[in-house]
Order: structure tokens, then C-alpha cells, then sequence
């Protein structure tokens, strides 16, 4: 059931258009009066998106959506809290948005003070007038439904005046940052400074829509349905790629209609005393004492499963060519083999690797688009360590209870990381293990399969005394030592802005992973230069890694002063009172993959890759030693 209301109501003007949205992305949507809502409340209950859309409802006369929010809070309050809780989708536009603040749905995820009435409102613009412009709107990470998947800003038209978003406390801010209900904010197109018009009301945070802890119910001022074609746009701009010159607008409907689609439909209501909304229609229906036990009254839901699996089938298929015979939804992946048999001598290579406890971060976070290019990138560096490059991905995600967006964010991370290398995510496992994870946590891990012809094995055989030690530089922790960083970091806020960083910790903390596929192909590709080993500066940092590569007789000296350790590395040992030889046989301290190369490759080697820096050199002896400790 896909089914749309947009709400009427004295001094709305934007309905129809509404409306138009709605049925453009496959909605079946009626226009209903509010009084005709009042005489049939359970009628409600018929749709899995209601949408409050702008205007002037009831002429603001008590205040912008006052009239409106008590209509629905005193007549109306009962059923629209089981249509939020039910997880149906609630769309408040401008005047809309006024509504849902007003009528407590928004924020909705603290409480007020003594004495408060309210922990938010909209009110008069900074610039005391009615604006009416074109807008700029930055994607933030959040738990919106309704943003889902968009990964470019938006340009949407607004016409309020009465749209600055306050809130009681400033310290709220941090608050609903940190539970990702700001989805949506004004930025400047140019990148600069965001000030009037660029924020057209003077919105506290630059704030231009606010959603629920649960992320279904979502307000903004913006206007979406003013711009679902390109024809309505200035400068009849389009969505980048899309074929019907839709417009930005009709992303945010899309999401909607692809959430009720592929997830509401497959619900099964089970809970006592549950009654289903729809007329004639058991649905699932109460279940009496002493019913049968399920899979999913045991903790394991098939349906999110299977929306999870809808949700990112497209990007794992994006990563398929030809050469991939049987990928997602077989028991098991195939790959044609023919570009190995033009090998002269084909070698495979499989390396399996987790993300570890970065995990734990990104969950606190809430943020899961970048944990699988961490997997991968770690994964295809663990190749290149052999010479190899990377054929196929398989991937297991693990989570006690398994949110399905959420699991198709993470997965599809690590198709849009396997696409970038040219790798085919040919499978994976996505598992419900209720009982084994606590709530919130998952696991990540993966196996990888490459190449490489027999010849140009690198396994360090050939490094002898005299060589040299070239690193490149890290982006940050890599998927190592969060353990530490978390204990370290553990009295301060992910938001925190130290200083020394330029940047709230938690961007610092899940930076992805670097991979370093391009790099060592462009030295591979120089007739004159030759890797004799490689060594992936991974858990055991320095002297764990680099010692796994060493043949016998020789000893590599790391010149730990040869260069800086960036200012992530510096804060952790400074806050957690980390000695220094600690640091550097825990972390990669800045640099992420150590080549072995002879001295007269060095100079050439540096002159191909400028960001090469030497860090050491081999001689005779044994394992490997810190100098500068």
C-alpha cells in the first residue's frame, strides 16, 4: 500500500502541487480536507504518508500553524501518534513545518524544562520580510528516511516569513546533531561563509528542516514540490543524470515512496491487541495468548532482510560486468575466469580482514556511509602488499537487530570502494544474530581475492642491506587502534572541535581508510622501478608489519623524527598520556604503507610519487628498531 495524503485546511495553497509531487513518484494520493479528518480520524490510518503542506492555514491569525497543530493534536492526536509509531512517513512543508513544531511532532525527542512550553519554534525571519529565493541545502548525515541515499546538495525555492528555526536551549543544538535529526541545512553555493541570503531566515545552526528520533517525520521550510522539474527551475537545471528532467524537489518524494514501497508493504502487525486500519483487511492482527512463537517474535526479521537487500541491490550491481555470471541472490558468486588464462602464470591471492572497533564509533555517530570503504580500501592495500591486484569482494555484516537502512548504507559503502577499484562485490552475508551483538553494535568484515602473475610476486625476498624505506602518508588512524582512541577520547563529545584538529573528532576518527591502489600501480607502471617488498602498516604498526616482510639477515630502522605525526596522533598521546614508543608500535602515526626499494630507485621513485617520504633504511641484523624513541 502506497498511499498519500496531503491535508487541506483553511489558507493552504500548496496542496495540489503537493498532491502532483505525490503521484509523480508512484503515490496514490488524495486531497483531504482537515474538517473531513475530524468526522473520520481512523480514515488516517488508510495511508503510509501524510503530508502537512504550506500556505497560510486558518490566515496564521493565532500565529503561523497554531490553529492547524491543535486540530490535529486535540481531534486528531491518538491516531496520529499510531501513524508515527507505526513508522508511516509525516512530510510538514513550510507552513507544514510550522504545524508539526507547533503540535509538539517536532523535535520531538526532548523534553521540555519546567515551565517550558516548548524546546523549539519558527519564528518572524531575521530580516523582519518576507523572503522569497532560491536556497542551497547541505545533506547532513542523519537518520532521515526522507534523505536517504542523496549524496549532492539541493536547490529548492522558499517563500516564508516566518521560518527561523529557535530552540529553548542552544545547547539543544549539539543534542539533535549528535541524534542525527538535522538532515538539512542552508550552505552557501560558493562554499564560503553562510550568511543572509544564503540562510534566508536566520535559522540558529543554519538549520532548513528538522526530523523525529525516529527519522519518519521530517519539516522544512524549503519548498520540494515547487521543483520537481527542471522547467520550474531559474536556469532549468535538472538532477545530474536523470533522464526526465526531474527536479531536485522530487528526491525527497522519491525516498517516500520507496520506503512504503519496499518495507511498509511487507509489515506484519503482531502485537496484542493490535487491530489492522485498513476496512476488511485482518493484516497480521492481534495475537492471542499462547500463539505460536516466530522467527520474528524471537528477534529475526525477514522482511527488513529482504528490504535491506532491495535498498542495495543497485550498487552492488554496479560493481558487475560482464565477467560476473552469478553475483546477489544466488547460493554462491560466480566470475568468469578468462582474463586470468591470458596470464602467463596467474597466482591467486585472498586476504580476509574486519574493520574492527571503528565500528563502535561510527555507530555512536550514527554515521555508516564510510565503514565499508575502510573494509575495502584495507583489504585491496593487504593485496597490493603481494603485487596483486584486487579480482572480487565478499562481505558479512552482523547486527543483533538488523536495521535495514542502515545495513544497506554500510553496504552500499563498500560497493561504491569496490567500484573504485574495479572490484565486483560478488556477494556477501547480511545476518540478524539477536542475543550476540549489544544493541546499536555490529560487525564488519570481508575477504578479498586477487591476482598477480607468478613473476611479479612481491614478498620481499630480494631486500637487502642498503635499501630504502619510502612511506605514504596515512588519512588518519586507518581501521587500527580505536581501542585506544576510544578509551582516550572517551570524556569528549564526538562534535568536540580541538584546535589542533580544525575539524568535530568524529570526522577526524572515521576519515576512510586510504587505499593505495593508484599509487602503486603508477610506480608499477615505470619500467625502471622495482618494489622489493611492501609492507601495509596495519595493527602492530611498524615493527609488526614491516617485520613480516624482512628476510633473514636484515633489519629495518625506522628514523621515527624523518617526519611529523599529523595532529590526530599528537592530541591522542597528549590526552591519553600515551608514551611516545607506545605510539608508535600501536598506530601508523601518519603513514600508512612502507615500500622497500633499492637506494638509486629511491630518487626516481620520489620524483614519480612527490608525497613519498623516507622513513628508514635495511641493514644487516634482525626484526626491526625505532630510532628517536
Amino acid at each position: 500500500m502506497t498511499r498519500a495524503l496531503v491535508l487541506r485546511a483553511p489558507g493552504v495553497n500548496c496542496d495540489r502541487e503537493t498532491a502532483h509531487a505525490c503521484r509523480l513518484v508512484g503515490f496514490e494520493t488524495d486531497l483531504v480536507h482537515i474538517n473531513q479528518l475530524i468526522k473520520a480520524p481512523e480514515r488516517l490510518l488508510n495511508y503510509t504518508l501524510l503530508v502537512i503542506p504550506g500556505g497560510f492555514s486558518y490566515g496564521d491569525d493565532l500565529g503561523a500553524g497554531a490553529l492547524l497543530a491543535k486540530n490535529l493534536t486535540i481531534h486528531l492526536g491518538s491516531q496520529l501518534q499510531r501513524f508515527i509509531d507505526d513508522e508511516r512517513l509525516v512530510l510538514g512543508i513550510c507552513n507544514g513545518f510550522q504545524v508539526l513544531v507547533r503540535a509538539g511532532l517536532l523535535p520531538g525527542n526532548a523534553q521540555p524544562s519546567p515551565g517550558r512550553l516548548s524546546i523549539a519554534s519558527l519564528t518572524d525571519n531575521a530580516s523582519a520580510q518576507f523572503e522569497c529565493c532560491w536556497v542551497t541545502l547541505g545533506i547532513e548525515t542523519s537518520i532521515c528516511l526522507f534523505t536517504q541515499w542523496i549524496n549532492h546538495p539541493l536547490e529548492l525555492p522558499v517563500a516564508h516569513g516566518e521560518g527561523q528555526f529557535v530552540l529553548a536551549d542552544t545547547a539543544l543544538l549539539a543534542q539533535l546533531q549528535k541524534n542525527g535529526q538535522i538532515p538539512l541545512i542552508y550552505m552557501s553555493p560558493t562554499g564560503r561563509g553562510v550568511t543572509y541570503p544564503a540562510n534566508p531566515n536566520g535559522s540558529f545552526g543554519n538549520i532548513a528542516g528538522v526530523c523525529n528520533a525516529r527519522g519518519n517525520v521530517l519539516g522544512l521550510m524549503p519548498h520540494p514540490e515547487r521543483y520537481v522539474s527542471a522547467l520550474q527551475h531559474p536556469r532549468r537545471h535538472a538532477i545530474s543524470g536523470a533522464s526526465a528532467g526531474e527536479g531536485h524537489g522530487l528526491l525527497l518524494f522519491k525516498n517516500a515512496y520507496e520506503y512504503t514501497r519496499t518495507m511498509f508493504d511487507r509489515r506484519r502487525y503482531s502485537a496484542p491487541g493490535y487491530t489492522s486500519p485498513w476496512p476488511g483487511q485482518t493484516g497480521g492482527g492481534a495475537r492471542p495468548a499462547g500463539a505460536q512463537t516466530s522467527y520474528a517474535t524471537s528477534g529475526v526479521d525477514i522482511s527488513a532482510a529482504d528490504y535491506a537487500r532491495e535498498l542495495m541491490k543497485d550498487a552492488v550491481q554496479a560493481t558487475h560486468g560482464p565477467e560476473v555470471l552469478a553475483g546477489m541472490g544466488a547460493f554462491a558468486g560466480i566470475i568468469d575466469a578468462k582474463s586470468i588464462r591470458q596470464m602467463r602464470h596467474p597466482a591467486l591471492v585472498a586476504s580476509t580482514d574486519g574493520a574492527g572497533t571503528k565500528t563502535l564509533i561510527a555507530a555512536q555517530a550514527g554515521r555508516f556511509d564510510t565503514i565499508g570503504r575502510d573494509l575495502v580500501n584495507h583489504s585491496v592495500n593487504d593485496l597490493l602488499a603481494q603485487g596483486a591486484k584486487p579480482l572480487f569482494f565478499m562481505d558479512y555484516l552482523a547486527m543483533g537487530k538488523l536495521d535495514a537502512l542502515q545495513a544497506a548504507t554500510i553496504v552500499r559503502g563498500v560497493a561504491e570502494a569496490c567500484r573504485i577499484v574495479g572490484c565486483a562485490l560478488l556477494g556477501g552475508e547480511t545476518a540478524e544474530m539477536p542475543g550476540v551483538y549489544l544493541p546499536g553494535a555490529f560487525d564488519l568484515a570481508g575477504t578479498i581475492v586477487g591476482v598477480v602473475e607468478h613473476t611479479a610476486i612481491i614478498d620481499g625476498s630480494a631486500i637487502t642491506p642498503g635499501d630504502v624505506l619510502l612511506g605514504l602518508p596515512s588519512s588518519g588512524l586507518h581501521t587500527n587502534g580505536y581501542s585506544l582512541a576510544r578509551r582516550v577520547f572517551a570524556p569528549y563529545p564526538l562534535d568536540t572541535i580541538f584546535p589542533e584538529l580544525g575539524e568535530p573528532l568524529v570526522d577526524a576518527l572515521l576519515r576512510p581508510h586510504r587505499c593505495y591502489l593508484a599509487e602503486i600501480q603508477s610506480l608499477q607502471k615505470h619500467p625502471a622501478i622495482t618494489i622489493k617488498g611492501i609492507a601495509h602498516i596495519t595493527g602492530g604498526a611498524f615493527a609488526g608489519n614491516i617485520a613480516r616482510i624482512l628476510p633473514a639477515g636484515t633489519q629495518a630502522v625506522i628514523e621515527t623524527h624523518a617526519w611529523t605525526p599529523p595532529p590526530l596522533f599528537q592530541l591522542l598521546g597528549r590526552l591519553g598520556h600515551v608514551e611516545r614508543a607506545e605510539l608508535y608500535q600501536t598506530l601508523n602515526m601518519g603513514v600508512g604503507m612502507i615500500l622497500v626499494v633499492s637506494a638509486e630507485v629511491a630518487e626516481l621513485a620520489r620524483s614519480v610519487l612527490s608525497e613519498l617520504l623516507t622513513v628508514g633504511y635495511i641493514r644487516e641484523g634482525k626484526g626491526v628498531v625505532l630510532e628517536g624513541m
